[in-house]
């Protein structure tokens, strides 16, 4: 599988996943267009409501047989179209979250016909209840006082108070900024701390993470500092070539190839982040 890990695709996915053997992925960090109208420089996101629904319900098909039996799968969408396809979803994998991810939108403008729209729901599916699921790598620790506070015999000795707390199912994590240095030329690209929390809770090391709509790169990037391997799709060679800069980046940084003994068939392949 050397020809398929740790490299990005200029395709459309539809055309492309059949590279990838059935059972073979350990996670599917999915975010595809929302059918809002944005430009990724192809008619991707200005469907028709109902060509939409079935388009989406292709790639979901395509990649469910992908995902090993223990895999996960996640899929950002928005509002107006999640209960239709997270109610397909349900029909072919189990749901274990909704998640709000809260983008702190600023309180300025907005419609005057209806509440201002500042999340994006992300719905957590798997293939099986024998799911990865590594808490204690996403656990939030406690601050000082609230240390101070469960000071009583009870709570002496306690894994929980020492190792942080399970995050809750609101991630409120502020949106990628115009002037924020971590910003690529793309009109959805989503925060570096999100994607990375996904990836350790649910994806082991050496593990193997699919993005089917790449975009800017997000997913690689943090599967490269996660010591995972990645296979992607993009379809529009501008933002390949975006991810091409970004992964460029983030191997010249020399602490991220320090010397790991990595517990994947593709060790030899860790450090190879070729477009």
């Amino acid at each position: 599988m050397e020809e398929i890990v740790n490299r990005v695709f200029n395709e459309d996915m539809l055309k492309g996943i059949n590279k990838i053997p059935n059972n073979f992925l350990d996670l599917v960090v999915a975010d595809p267009p929302y059918c809002l109208g944005k430009d990724y420089g192809n008619g991707s996101d200005k469907l028709e409501p109902n060509d939409y629904l079935e388009w989406s319900k292709a790639w979901i098909d395509a990649i469910i047989p992908k995902i090993k039996d223990n895999g996960s799968f996640y899929i950002f969408l928005t509002w107006q179209y999640s209960p239709e396809i997270f109610s397909y979803m349900k029909t072919k994998l189990l749901m274990i979250n909704e998640i709000i991810w809260d983008r702190r939108v600023p309180s300025m403008g907005g419609s005057t016909r209806k509440f201002s729209s500042v999340h994006d729901n992300i719905g957590f599916f798997v293939k099986s209840k024998n799911y990865y699921f590594d808490i204690d790598a996403v656990r939030i620790p406690y601050d000082k006082e609230t240390k101070k506070a469960r000071t009583r015999s009870i709570f002496v000795g306690k894994k929980w108070l020492e190792v942080g707390y399970n995050p809750k199912d609101l991630w409120s994590v502020a949106r990628i900024h115009a002037e924020d240095p971590e910003r690529e030329n793309h009109p959805t690209q989503k925060p570096l701390d999100i994607i990375e929390r996904i990836i350790r809770v649910s994806c082991p090391e050496g593990g193997v993470v699919l993005d089917p709509f790449m975009g800017s790169g997000t997913t690689a990037v943090a599967c490269i500092k996660l010591r995972r391997n990645y296979v992607g799709f993009e379809i529009n060679p501008e933002y390949c070539e975006v991810i091409k800069k970004r992964i460029k980046r983030i191997k010249s940084e020399p602490s991220l190839f320090a010397a790991i003994e990595i517990n994947s068939p593709y060790k030899n392949l860790v450090g190879m982040y070729d477009i």
